[in-house]
Formats: structure tokens, C-alpha cells, sequence
């Protein structure tokens, strides 16, 4: 009576299998981290900000203004202090990518 319970030519799990379930294993992993530190990978693809922002100050060729999030500078500046302008960066960078001075009227 005795019974040769690994009889067959194939031992353990096909290889195709163990790769999906490793590959399913790493994405759960991955979607478990960006669960837990609120979806990090969504902020690659950032916002344009357009907004007015007034010239707060002028240090040589250097102007400060201030936007809704924190002050930006923008370098080779041509603007005086007190002026209003149109502004465009992306959510959450430091640099402007575009400036130029609102039109009264």
C-alpha cells in the first residue's frame, strides 16, 4: 500500500501562474502604498495656475511677487513694484512659466 502522492511530472505551480500572481502581488502592493500616502503618483501630472499677482519687490533685475500659495520671483524682471500681473505656473512648482502685465481697461 504505498502511495506516491508527487506522481506527477510537473511539481508545484506552472510558471506562468507564479509569474501573475507575482505581478498581481507587486501592483497590490504598490496601489496599498499609494493608498496609504494619499495617491503621491497623481501629483506628476500637475495643474496650470493662471492668476493676477502683484509685484511686491524689486531687488536689481529680480521681482518678487505673490501669488495665492507663496511667493515666486521671476528673473530678468522688467515690472515695477506695485504692478499687477498675469501669471501662469504649475500647482505646486516654484517657477513661472508665463508673465505678462494685466491691461487696465
Amino acid at each position: 500500500m504505498g502511495y506516491d502522492f508527487d506522481s506527477s511530472n510537473e511539481q508545484g505551480i506552472p510558471g506562468r501562474k507564479l509569474a501573475l500572481i507575482f505581478a498581481l502581488a507587486i501592483i497590490g502592493v504598490i496601489l496599498f502604498l499609494q493608498f496609504i500616502f494619499g495617491f503621491p503618483l497623481l501629483d506628476l501630472i500637475r495643474k496650470n495656475v493662471t492668476e493676477e499677482a502683484k509685484v511686491v519687490s524689486k531687488d536689481d533685475s529680480v521681482c518678487v511677487i505673490d501669488t495665492s500659495d507663496h511667493p515666486r520671483s521671476i528673473s530678468n524682471c522688467k515690472y515695477k513694484v506695485g504692478d499687477l500681473l498675469i501669471v501662469t505656473y504649475k500647482n505646486g512648482t516654484q517657477p513661472i512659466e508665463k508673465h505678462e502685465l494685466k491691461r487696465s481697461g
